[in-house]
């Protein structure tokens, strides 16, 4: 969600009781505080700005304690004042840290290639999960509205980071993020581990904050093609009695006995 620097809807995001459930909040333009030089902080949330502080950040990434701690963060450092990349480390040791990427996209300094090459650097196991997201403010017809037209090379660095890192988009191609041009410019890119887990990647129509971007999210299961659980019976219940009742009901009467198999 991009917040276009408002304090109140950065307040608003972290407070929002609509927002509680969800594991991160990944917040493009979020309010700076120019005394504390610091994004908000706040008990539910544990805060991750960019490992770059040399001017002010415009990305910032918030866990929720509720669901993921600390111990099980580690943050990668990158030479990016506007981007916040995550190692997000399961309770089960058996699975591959998560890679979570939060981008933002100056329109007018474009840090894509820069940001391809370092992510070239990173290990991540080939069945970790990935995720990069953000406001990339470039267009492409991949991800464009229906009739609109603007392509530009910015994109086209995307498409190839992409590409490189076997990313595709999650975000339905054509879904405005950015009302105001009628254009989408908001994406979310996951790997095959994301996209085999993926349940819904949509605008958030509950949790808007009235900024002049609309939030999307990304909801995933917390395994590959789940299968559904089957209820167990619980037997320690059954009203024997009825159940005798019922079953002579339902079955079939005994064949006749015409005493072929008689024994003198």
């Amino acid at each position: 969600m991009n917040l276009h620097r408002s304090r109140e809807r950065t307040h608003g995001v972290l407070s929002d009781p609509d927002t509680k459930d969800y594991t991160m909040i990944l917040l493009q333009e979020p309010f700076w505080s120019d005394y504390m030089k610091e994004s908000p902080s706040h008990q539910s949330w544990t805060r991750y700005e960019p490992t770059n502080r040399d001017k002010d950040p415009r990305a910032v990434t918030y866990v929720n304690k509720a669901y993921v701690t600390p111990a099980q963060i580690t943050q990668i450092e990158l030479p990016f004042t506007d981007v916040v990349a995550l190692r997000i480390h399961s309770r089960n040791s058996q699975e591959p840290p998560a890679l979570i990427i939060n981008v933002y996209n100056p329109g007018d300094k474009a840090i894509i290639r820069e940001l391809h090459k370092e992510l070239q650097k990173i290990h991540f196991d080939s069945d970790a999960l990935v995720i990069l997201a953000g406001d990339f403010n470039c267009h492409h017809p991949l991800w464009n509205p229906e009739n609109y037209p603007r392509h530009d090379d910015t994109a086209d660095h995307l498409v190839e980071l992409a590409t490189d890192l076997g990313l595709t988009l999650l975000i339905p191609p054509g879904t405005v993020t950015y009302p105001n041009a009628q254009t989408a410019i908001d994406l979310v890119w996951g790997n095959h581990s994301a996209e085999a887990r993926l349940l819904r990647c949509q605008i958030a129509e509950q949790n808007d904050q009235g900024s002049d971007h609309l939030p999307v999210e990304t909801c995933l299961s917390s395994m590959e093609n789940p299968v559904p659980e089957t209820p167990r019976l619980d037997f320690s219940r059954t009203d024997w009695a009825k159940f005798d009742e019922l079953l002579k009901a339902k079955l079939p009467p005994p064949p006749p006995d015409n005493g072929a198999h008689k024994v003198n």
